[in-house]
């Protein structure tokens, strides 16, 4: 019996020590409180949200580990965290958001069947941008590290109090100048959502596939990222041949046959990425209903 005891009094003093070291307090941070009170959650999902939002690499490291990813991803599935994949625009004009907005019917944007709300309150907008816990789970990440952007209350203040040293409170600009600079460097932008994250939109990541575990496991064959609705249009006739866009896509959707781009519909996710670095102008992207329907915010808020 005693040492039952002593193994509780142990256990619960880890627990205490764990949570101090989390909320540099024993009373919980205002953000904390924010983040329990923001849904009817379950208690065990607001625990697992709390422990992701506080410490992400600690919550992601196991997805970096290709032994257990063998024996326990057998079941991976993208229903309760999954990204939508973004262009540069509707990126931008999800940063500039200024005033309340409450989108939760989006099934036909998010198609997963939960975890797909959009719900930004003011103040308005709220930005933080962190140190990507993907790239820092590798030896020699893509840099800089620092390009996630958590988006709206309480999340961006969760962040910045319980990553103080990871995170900092941006302005408009500066994420719209790290969302370019991301494009420039041939990165995808997705929006991500998260059951334990009050099965809400939280941040744009600025994704690149040699580090991010979100898209190693949408290459797994797992459906964890959802196309764009974008595809892109090739001006065949004034295309120089440069083949940029064959290099810059991260999904091995374009070909070049006779010099000329060829593309693999079934591959493309309508990044974008082919658009921007194209020298000559000579690709557009359509709307691709069939794949998928955009998430462009101004439209679906009116």
């Amino acid at each position: 019996m005693e040492k039952v005891i002593l193994a509780l009094m142990i256990f619960l003093l880890a627990l205490i020590l764990l949570w101090v070291s989390l909320e540099r307090s024993i009373f919980p941070l205002k953000s904390t409180i924010a983040f329990w009170r923001l849904s009817n959650l379950s208690l065990g999902k607001k625990i697992e949200g709390y422990l992701y939002a506080s410490r992400p690499v600690w919550y992601l490291k196991p997805a970096s580990w290709p032994r257990f990813m063998q024996l326990f991803g057998s079941n991976e599935s993208g229903d309760t965290y999954h990204g939508k994949l973004v262009t540069k625009q509707d990126a931008g004009r999800i940063l500039t958001i200024n005033q309340p907005i409450s989108l939760t019917n989006l099934e036909h944007v998010i198609p997963y069947p939960v975890a797909r709300s959009i719900i930004l309150q003011d103040p308005l907008p709220s930005i933080a941008v962190m140190e990507c816990p993907c790239r820092l789970q590798q030896k020699n990440p893509c840099t800089p590290t620092d390009v996630c952007l958590v988006i709206g209350e309480p999340f961006a203040s969760f962040i910045i109090e319980h990553q103080s040293t990871r995170s900092r409170r941006i302005e408009v600009q500066e994420a719209l100048d790290i969302i370019e600079a991301e494009e420039n460097r041939g990165h995808i932008h997705t929006a991500w959502f998260k059951d334990v994250m009050h099965h809400r939109f939280y941040a744009i990541c600025n994704c690149c596939s040699c580090c991010c575990l979100g898209m190693k496991s949408f290459f797994r064959g797992v459906n964890r990222m959802a196309h764009s609705g974008y595809r892109p249009y090739f001006d065949i006739e004034n295309c120089t041949g440069c083949a940029n866009c064959a290099s810059i896509c991260p999904f091995g959707a374009i070909q070049l046959n006779d010099d000329l781009p060829e593309l693999n519909v079934d591959k493309c996710m309508g990044c974008g990425l082919c658009v921007t670095h194209c020298p000559s102008a000579v690709i557009s992207l359509l709307l691709a209903p069939e794949r998928g329907i955009p998430l462009d915010i101004d439209r679906l808020a009116t």
